[in-house]
């Protein structure tokens, strides 16, 4: 048998040409990679199906953007206002902006959490995108509370 040299691309390589697909309207699945949309998406295990930004973009909907060092991201839109948008990630509470909205690519159409197909209009979806938004500041002390009644 011949080895078909399969290797893995660095997300140098890979993310321009998500990009370029993505602009093509492919609509594409990523493995969510860090944790700072925990609660709601964990690394590793749950995967998020992307598009490329096809109409206006609102209040809790989850966006993909570059940084200006390059970096991919994924997170929660809390704030847009004109060409100016913020962002928080569901693990957080500083919230990063004013960022340009050209930045952002792509978003979020529907993930799989938990081996579970979850999208907008859902419960899960709707209280991290409606409450779970509204209590950024407060997001910690929460974390902390609920663990404390879940280890009783």
């Amino acid at each position: 048998m011949r080895d078909m040299g399969k290797r893995t691309l660095s997300p140098e390589e890979l993310m321009p040409q998500y990009e370029e697909l993505l602009r093509a309207g492919a609509e594409l699945p990523l493995v969510v990679s860090g944790g700072s949309m925990l609660p709601f998406l964990a690394p590793g295990r749950d995967t998020v199906y992307l598009r490329s930004i096809d109409r206006a973009l609102k209040r809790g909907d989850i966006v993909f953007y570059r940084r200006a060092d390059g970096r991919y991201i994924l997170h929660r839109l809390h704030r847009i206002d004109g060409d100016k948008c913020w962002f928080v990630g569901d693990a957080q509470d500083d919230i990063e902006g004013p960022l340009n909205i050209k930045c952002a690519f792509a978003y979020v159409t529907q993930a799989l959490r938990k081996g579970k197909t979850q999208k907008p209009g859902c419960f899960c979806w709707n209280f991290f995108e409606r409450v779970w938004l509204r209590a950024v500041g407060r997001r910690r002390r929460l974390i902390e509370l609920y663990s404390g009644i879940r280890s009783k």
